[in-house]
Formats: C-alpha cells, structure tokens, sequence
C-alpha cells in the first residue's frame, strides 16, 4: 500500500500472507506528520479483520515507533538487508491500543478509557502519570510503556498512578 500527497508517494507498507507488515517506509521530509502511523494502524485493521495477530521486523533504531503503536520485541537480533532488526508483535485485546497523539504524547485506548499519555523525561528517567487502571489494563499497558521509555533513551520508567509511584529500571531495547 502506498501513502501520497498529491500525485507524489510519501510512504510504504506491505502486509504479507494477511499476518505481517514489512518494508514500511516514509520519505524523510515527510516524518512525524503521522504518515506512518497511518500506514500501520491501516495494516493492524486489515490483519485483525482478517483474524490474525499483526508482527513485524522492525530496524532497531524504529523499535520505538512500533512500541508507540502497542507492539513488543520478542526473540533475538537478526540481519536483514545488512540491518539489525528485531520480531514485534502486537499481542493481547485487539480492543485495546496504544498510539502517537502527537509527537511527544502517546493515547491508550480501550472499549471504556481513553487516557492521554504525557512522558517526561530527564536524566535518563521517564516518568508518566497515569490514572487509575484496572489490573488488566495495567497489565497491557505497563510492558508497552517499559519498552516505549527503553526506545527513547531511559533507563527508569516512572509511573505515577494515584497510589503513588512505581519504578522500573529497564534494559536497552534490542535487550527489552
């Protein structure tokens, strides 16, 4: 599928065998205008609609990006195309998403919470206040945000919540 601005393309993704997106791709000029955000969410719709769990490969240096979107690593390192790259996938309620609002904000979703999410991050340590949560809420949600926070140079994630803080210390994401 293609993404255009006009007559011109701006971005790519393939879906293969129904089941996982590669070679996503977004002209450089065009990044953090959600192009390909769009990309993907349109590539996870078609996948679920089709009844399977979206993965992918992702370049290490875009773990972030997927991880924004609700994905998590899995599995070792591997080489494609002379990159490192590493197996995510987009794994529990497909009712439940997590995804860019903006460059700097992140929305988590579910059939009966919307949550807008507000990193902060200084020496090293992301804190993110949250709302109370149910368990299994918490439970989607906590790993994403670890490996969100890892992607983005943190080696802590804070989470605020109304009981008071908890503290993850995480590891670098090709390790997450």
């Amino acid at each position: 599928m293609l993404a255009q601005h006009g007559n011109t393309a701006v971005g790519c993704a393939r879906i293969l065998d129904l089941k996982k997106i590669g070679r996503m791709a977004v002209i450089r000029e065009i990044r953090h205008r959600n192009v390909g955000s769009k990309l993907l969410r349109f590539a996870v719709t078609r996948i679920q609609e089709a009844g399977n769990m979206p993965t992918l490969g992702a370049q290490i240096g875009a773990i972030g990006f997927y991880a924004s979107h609700g994905f998590l690593p899995e599995g070792p390192i591997f080489d494609d195309a002379g990159i490192p790259h590493r197996t995510m996938t987009l794994t529990g309620d497909h009712k439940k998403t997590l995804m860019p609002l903006d460059s700097k904000s992140l929305r988590f979703d579910t059939p009966d919470l919307l949550v807008a999410i507000e990193p902060k991050t200084s020496q090293k340590k992301m804190r993110i206040a949250i709302p109370r949560l149910s368990d299994e809420d918490a439970s989607w949600l906590t790993p994403r945000l670890c490996c969100y926070a890892s992607s983005h140079g943190a080696n802590t994630l804070i989470l605020q919540i109304p009981e008071g803080e908890v503290q993850f210390p995480l590891e670098l994401p090709d390790n997450f």
